[in-house]
C-alpha cells in the first residue's frame, strides 16, 4: 500500500510538473504567437503617435461576386493615402496589407526628417539642455547627471563643463561662465544619445520645441522703440478762432527755426468786431496837417 501511495504521489507530480511546462510553453508562445504579417496596424498607430499624426483611418472596398468577396483597403496617414497592393478574402488581411504599405513608405523619410529637426533644435540653443537630459534620466530611470567644471585662464578666462551620466563622462565646449559651460556638457551626452536613435530622447525635444524656437526668436529680434513726439499747444480764444494761428515768441522762433508770420486781422470782417474801431480811433488821434489817406486837406488838431 505504501508503495502504491508512492507510486501514485509520484505520477501526480509527473503530471503536474508537464501541466506547468506546458503552462509555460503556452504563455512564451503566446506573447510570439502573432504573426509578423498582423502587427502592421499596430507599427503604423505606434509610428503615428509617436510623430504626433492623427490615427489612421482605413476605409475597405468590397470588390467580387457576393458568394466570394474580395476587399480592398485604402489608410490615411498624416494627410497622405495609401492602398494594399491587392485585394484580399479578409477585411484584416486587407487592412494590415495597406498598414505595412504605409508604414514602409513613411517611416525612413519621417524618421530622417525627425533627426534632422532635433539636432537642429538642439544646435538653437543650449537653455534647456539639462533639463532635457534631466527629464530623460527620470524616464529612463537612469542615475542623475554629475556636473563639474574646469577653469581655463589663457589666453582668457574660459570654463570647460564635464557631466557623468549612465556611467559615462561627457565634455562639453568652452563658455564664458560656469552655468553655460554645464548646458554645454548636457548637449554633449544629448547628441551621443540621439546618435544612437533614442526615440525617448527624441520625443523630449520635439516637446521642447515652442520654447526653443521662442527664446531663439526673442533673441534675435530687437526691441523697437517709438520716439515720442511733443507738439507747441495753440490757443486759439485770443484770436478770434481756430481760424487764427498763435505766433511764436522771437526766442523760440529763432530756437526752432520757425519763421515768423506778420497776423494782419481782416478789415470789416465780423470776426473781431472791436477791432475796426481801435483802427478808427487811432487814425483820428493820428491826425497831423496835411492829406489824409483821400489825399484831402486837413487842419491839425490841437
Amino acid at each position: 500500500m505504501a508503495a502504491t501511495a508512492t507510486a501514485t504521489t509520484t505520477a501526480m507530480e509527473g503530471i503536474e510538473a508537464t501541466a506547468a511546462a506546458t503552462t509555460t510553453e503556452a504563455a512564451a508562445g503566446q506573447s510570439a504567437a502573432i504573426p509578423e504579417k498582423y502587427m502592421h496596424k499596430n507599427r503604423l498607430q505606434e509610428f503615428a503617435v509617436r510623430t504626433q499624426k492623427k490615427l489612421p483611418i482605413y476605409n475597405v472596398e468590397r470588390e467580387g461576386e457576393y458568394h466570394h468577396p474580395k476587399f480592398r483597403c485604402t489608410v490615411e496617414v498624416g494627410g497622405q493615402k495609401f492602398s494594399s497592393t491587392g485585394s484580399f478574402s479578409r477585411k484584416k488581411e486587407a487592412e494590415q496589407d495597406a498598414a505595412r504599405v504605409a508604414y514602409e513608405i513613411l517611416a525612413p523619410i519621417e524618421e530622417g526628417d525627425v533627426n534632422k529637426e532635433v539636432f537642429g533644435l538642439i544646435d538653437q540653443d543650449v537653455v534647456f539642455c539639462k533639463s532635457i537630459l534631466y527629464e530623460f534620466a527620470v524616464k529612463t530611470k537612469t542615475a542623475r547627471p554629475s556636473y563639474s567644471e574646469d577653469c581655463l585662464k589663457e589666453p582668457f578666462t574660459m570654463f570647460v563643463g564635464s557631466v557623468v551620466f549612465d556611467g559615462n563622462t561627457y565634455t562639453g565646449e568652452s563658455a564664458s561662465n560656469k552655468k553655460d559651460a554645464q548646458q554645454n556638457a548636457a548637449r554633449a551626452v544629448i547628441k551621443s544619445i540621439l546618435a544612437t536613435g533614442n526615440s525617448c530622447m527624441s520625443g523630449i525635444i520635439r516637446s521642447k520645441k515652442h520654447l526653443i524656437t521662442a527664446i531663439k526668436s526673442s533673441e534675435s529680434t530687437p526691441t523697437a522703440f517709438t520716439p515720442i513726439k511733443f507738439t507747441r499747444a495753440v490757443t486759439y480764444a485770443a484770436y478770434g478762432g481756430p481760424d487764427h494761428v498763435a505766433p511764436a515768441s522771437q526766442d523760440e522762433s529763432s530756437s526752432l527755426g520757425v519763421q515768423e508770420h506778420s497776423i494782419v486781422p481782416a478789415v470789416g470782417t465780423s470776426a473781431n468786431p472791436s477791432a475796426k474801431a481801435v483802427s478808427g480811433s487811432k487814425k483820428r488821434k493820428g491826425r497831423v496837417g496835411g492829406a489824409d489817406v483821400n489825399g484831402t486837406m486837413v487842419a491839425k488838431e490841437h
